[in-house]
């Protein structure tokens, strides 16, 4: 019989996308299901959904309790990637809004209460609907789900044989609201404590998933490591999980090669494969005429499609642009975010028109342009949960350039001119000189080129496909559901 994972999460590519959440979830299920498991996916009834989809009613309306109030839902039914199931919870009072988590770049007020009612929800239609045997929670988000199936009297008596997991995608967004509105969750009191949700005198909804989760994971190997070792990367948590001992893991995620393959993408100017790569200078050659460039052909084009954010290493970006704009390279940069960066980075390109674009806003079509038309594509993060645009990269043969954290360590290694191994350029130190030394070897490398195009060889080759991450996932399953038996 085949395994019911329910996946519960606030974001879905490509109708609900605010971040690379929505692109897990777009992916993860479809590649679970091809592995073997019986999939469905729960998430908000958005406006950007039901406006591109025709979802079904299910069942009869339900209610959720929040806050001692009943809140009365509809169960939709729609069909997502690979034809797994998708439920959404229609509430239009607290999903019928135009954006995800807020508009004109500020969250809505109500977002705690939007969520936990979420996870509440989604538990209930999860036993009402699906009665699966894998609960499988993302981000602060859908956090009151794992909370209400283990610390809910009633609900919890739906779940007792039920695997609930919870994944973490960015501890630095963990859902953390005032003690006095504990209530809304529904649990007793008992569970506001150091041990349970307690966070500062506050309560951390993420918290409260991985304390109460059967297992919990995040998205990178190195990324589990350093949030256990590092107080700064783990937000307050490296201690919470570092007691989770062997049941916290990392589980690196996967590329969504179906939309991500140079052989078949329909927004680049040529497509291309490993074995016939002309169409690449084609891609580069378009890209640079259409931001008018200097025709620099034979010296490296740098993409980067990021936020503006300290987060993303910008601000380490703004203080070595300098120095990088006297490298033989030109860069390009589809970012949006900190209006202090943005400033930055425009003010940049007024003094270096024949080296930087800087294009302020997120464009799904120049975004793929960009991978292709790109030599090299660039990543300084301060900490990087994993990161799918460097896989990205890969696919269509771009070197990355990267700071060695997180999931950029797991999927990048640095070319070595001599062993001919490694597939980027990987700088340790978070400082303007490491940066700036990575992309100096990098259009070293560029400047020979029979050792670039087999470094173009040794991207084209990583392999960073979903069905790898969700064969890990049920392998884990496994592994809780035997220790929870005692087995």
């Amino acid at each position: 019989m085949k395994e019911k994972i329910a996946i519960v999460a606030a974001e879905i590519s490509p109708w609900a996308k605010v971040g690379g959440l929505a692109d897990v979830i777009g992916a993860l299920p479809a590649a679970l299901a091809h592995a073997g498991a019986d999939v469905s996916v729960i998430v908000p009834a958005y406006k950007s959904i039901l406006s591109k989809l025709a979802p079904t009613p299910i069942g009869s309306s339900l209610a959720a309790q929040i806050g001692g109030k009943s809140q009365a839902f509809r169960v939709l039914r729609a069909e997502a990637a690979g034809g797994v199931p998708l439920y959404l919870i229609d509430h239009p009072g607290y999903f019928g809004r135009d954006g995800v988590y807020g508009e004109k770049g500020a969250d809505y007020p109500d977002n705690i209460e939007r969520f936990i009612f979420f996870g509440r929800a989604a538990a209930l239609a999860a036993s009402e609907l699906i009665k699966p045997d894998v609960v499988h929670a993302h981000d602060w988000h859908a956090a009151a789900a794992p909370i209400a199936m283990r610390a809910d009297r009633t609900l919890g008596e739906r779940f007792a044989r039920t695997l609930v997991v919870f994944t973490i995608h960015n501890l630095a967004f963990q859902g953390v609201f005032d003690a006095k509105d504990f209530p809304l969750l529904g649990i007793d009191g008992s569970y506001f404590t150091i041990d349970g949700l307690e966070f500062y005198g506050r309560v951390s909804l993420m918290k409260g998933a991985v304390v109460l989760a059967d297992g919990v994971s995040t998205v990178s190997p190195t990324y589990a490591r350093e949030v256990t070792e590092d107080p700064e990367l783990g937000f307050g948590l490296d201690g919470v999980l570092s007691r989770k001992g062997d049941r916290f893991i990392g589980i690196l995620n996967g590329a969504d090669y179906t939309e991500w393959d140079p052989a078949r993408d329909p927004m680049i100017a040529a497509q291309y494969t490993p074995a016939r790569s002309d169409g690449k200078r084609v891609c580069t050659r378009d890209l640079r005429e259409s931001l008018e460039l200097a025709p620099w052909d034979d010296r490296p084009l740098v993409g980067m499609v990021t936020r503006l954010t300290s987060q993303k290493g910008l601000d380490l970006l703004r203080d070595a642009l300098e120095a990088v704009m006297k490298l033989d390279l030109q860069l390009v940069m589809l970012a949006s975010g900190d209006a202090k960066l943005e400033e930055s980075f425009r003010s940049a390109e007024a003094r270096h028109r024949e080296r930087l674009r800087v294009i302020i806003e997120f464009d799904n079509a120049i975004a793929h342009r960009i991978q292709a038309g790109a030599d090299a594509f660039l990543m300084p993060s301060r900490f990087e949960p994993c990161g799918l645009t460097q896989m990205y990269a890969l696919k269509y043969g771009t070197a990355p350039v990267v700071r060695a954290t997180g999931g950029l360590r797991d999927t990048v290694a640095e070319f070595d001119s001599a062993s001919l191994a490694g597939n980027g350029f990987v700088f340790e130190e978070y400082e303007p000189e490491a940066l700036v030394g990575a992309l100096a070897r990098m259009v070293k490398v560029f400047a020979d080129p029979p050792l670039w195009r087999r470094l173009m060889a040794n991207c084209f080759r990583s392999d960073f496909s979903w069905s790898r991450a969700a064969a890990g996932y049920l392998e884990w399953f496994e592994k809780l559901r035997s220790a929870r038996a005692g087995t």
